[in-house]
């Protein structure tokens, strides 16, 4: 048997019929008491009468309540760090991500049914009410949605416009990450104090206020120092790493290349002296020369092979004619007999034409004055600042603290991206220790805010293998155009969002954006009646008239969730697919600090 289709356009029709049950039943119990006849008519009647009467009246006390809360004004829940920890303890091995239920076929069905038609006159707007609330009351519960741990490790892509609430969930996973007393890293290239507070004031309610750590280059007295070449691998890793800042339309670039060979060259000197390369360290050779540099690695080499070298060579004056002389004597005497393979390329580089060379890394030179001028210098070269703490990621990590990296994107967004993007590589290095040698075992939680700001290569390293070192990413944007102005090409965006198990989206207006998003979801079927009526006369004998009306019951496929609904969405509601193909409808709770 069909079910019938339930639709909110229909009248009331049960509560008509329940209306006349309950007159069967008053007029049955009134001719018993005040008519003398028998009884047991009227008795029965009013017993048939009232078996119908709830029969009918329960299905229109239903529809009435469910039409109602369509109309019913959107609420916001307001959560406390307390009732979250009660929350996280009644379900510890899930995520709290809300209170919703899972969206399927019916829902659908309804969505289609209202939206064909005049909205308003099914769910009416009030006034100043921010989107349609209506879509959350299709739902028959609303109750805690869980998101398992063991699915978030599949990573997490949240999307939304401006407004819509991924600062609130961030708020919400922060938390919860930090009360699992897990690492936890967030970029912010807004610099949202609200993410800050919370982040903040959970580790204060733990007890431990040291955890947390600030890093923001408009606040650097308030700021712990972040080495930001600390990690690595090998050598080269430091020169693709800022390499990779440097503004390209192709990835075979001759000027990005030979920034790169260029700050390789001087990282693997000053590696050779064991000494830590910094950011101020490599800019400064780069515009002033490698002389110094050069002397210094030489005459390490040189002690060490020839320990008679500075009686067989004569020094002149001035550092860059000292430097001269040396690689003149390594040529012509040492290099045969004892190479210096890690300062080969140093030796070049100081030999190369000066001004072919400070044409070279012109492409490089701005992004290395961003990254060491100003309170930058001190924030991200640790050793100038004798009196700021520094750190690392790795350090982070592996003393299982908090760290917010503010980037300032709103005042200088040129600066933001290329610090975000600088740590993210940083971070890539981390994981790659993780993934290779199987250093720690700690979980990472990883939040990347506006991600379009500071995602490049090294970040979907991390997100390709991120899940085997033990990391765990939540990265929102607003639109999917974002992801593609900023690496390029589309298909470099879509590796990134192909990464991503989990997907949330708040409300979304971009065209673009919530046909990607509705094309993640799975198709399912709704019903419509087709209505068809016809008429036709016959020439030879207009007196002969025939017509025909008749209905049908069609199916079509259609997405689970129109794409226009994403823009419908209040604030703090979202429709989000989860591992194993669960789409849930869901709302957020704002949480105090």
């Amino acid at each position: 048997m069909t079910k019938p289709i339930d639709t909110y356009r229909r009248g009331n029709y049960e509560a008509i019929a329940a209306a006349g049950w309950l007159l069967t039943v008053l007029y049955a119990v009134l001719g018993w008491l005040y008519f003398d006849l028998p009884g047991l008519p009227f008795q029965t009647a009013a017993v048939i009468g009232a078996v119908l009467l709830v029969a009918r009246g329960l299905p229109a006390l239903d529809f009435h309540v469910k039409k109602r809360r369509l109309s019913v004004s959107d609420k916001v829940d307001v959560l406390k760090l307390e009732q979250l920890i009660k929350i996280r303890e009644r379900n510890p091995a899930d995520i709290y991500v809300g209170m919703g239920f899972d969206w399927g076929q019916p829902h659908t069905q309804k969505v289609f049914d209202i939206l064909k038609g005049d909205i308003d006159a099914v769910a009416p707007r009030r006034s100043g009410q921010m989107g349609s609330p209506w879509v959350h009351s299709l739902g028959d519960s609303d109750s805690p949605i869980p998101l398992p741990l063991t699915h978030s490790e599949g990573h997490t892509f949240i999307i939304g416009t401006t407004g819509a609430g991924k600062t609130t969930l961030f708020r919400l996973l922060i938390a919860q990450a930090i009360l699992r007393n897990e690492a936890v890293v967030i970029f912010d290239p807004k610099g949202d104090q609200g993410l800050r507070k919370i982040a903040q004031a959970t580790c204060e309610h733990l007890g431990n206020p040291d955890r947390f750590v600030y890093f923001h280059p408009a606040f650097p007295e308030e700021s712990t120092g972040i080495d930001a070449l600390h990690n690595f691998n090998r050598p080269s890793e430091l020169s693709s790493r800022l390499a990779a800042l440097i503004p390209s339309e192709t990835g075979a670039d001759p000027f990005k290349a030979f920034g790169q060979k260029s700050l390789d060259n001087i990282v693997q000197g000053v590696l050779t002296l064991e000494r830590r390369p910094n950011l101020v360290s490599l800019r400064r050779y780069l515009e002033a020369g490698a002389a110094g540099l050069v002397v210094r690695t030489l005459s390490q080499h040189l002690d060490r092979v020839e320990p008679t070298w500075r009686d067989r060579i004569r020094m002149p004056r001035g550092i860059e004619s000292v430097a001269s002389a040396m690689v003149r004597f390594y040529r012509e005497r040492v290099q045969e007999r004892f190479p210096a393979l890690n300062l080969e390329g140093l030796l070049s580089l100081y030999e190369h034409d000066r001004a072919h060379f400070n044409k070279m890394v012109a492409s490089l030179l701005p992004v290395m004055n961003i990254l060491t001028s100003g309170d930058l210098a001190t924030l991200l070269s640790p050793g100038l600042d004798e009196d700021r703490t520094y750190s690392n990621l790795a350090k982070i990590i592996r003393q299982n603290q908090v760290a917010y990296i503010g980037l300032d994107s709103l005042s200088d967004s040129m600066t933001g991206a290329a610090v975000g993007s600088l740590l993210l590589s940083d971070l890539a290095s981390v994981a790659g220790d993780r993934y290779n040698y199987e250093i720690g075992d700690r979980t990472i939680n990883i939040f990347v805010d506006e991600a379009a700001e500071v995602v490049n290569d090294p970040f979907i390293q991390v997100l390709n293998k991120g899940r085997g070192a033990g990391m765990r990413l939540f990265v929102a944007t607003q639109t999917f155009s974002d992801f593609v102005a900023r690496m390029g090409s589309k298909d470099k965006a879509q590796q990134i969002l192909g990464n991503m198990n989990n997907l949330i989206s708040l409300r979304v207006l971009d065209a673009d954006t919530q046909k990607y998003v509705t094309g993640n979801l799975p198709q399912t079927y709704i019903k419509y009646v087709m209505q068809v009526q016809g008429s036709s006369t016959n020439s030879d004998e207009p007196a002969v008239y025939t017509g025909s009306v008749s209905e049908r019951l069609m199916e079509e496929e259609v997405d689970m969730a129109p794409p226009q609904l994403l823009g419908m969405l209040p604030n703090f509601h979202y429709f989000a697919k989860l591992s194993g193909n669960r789409i849930v409808k869901g709302r957020l709770p704002i949480l105090e600090a």
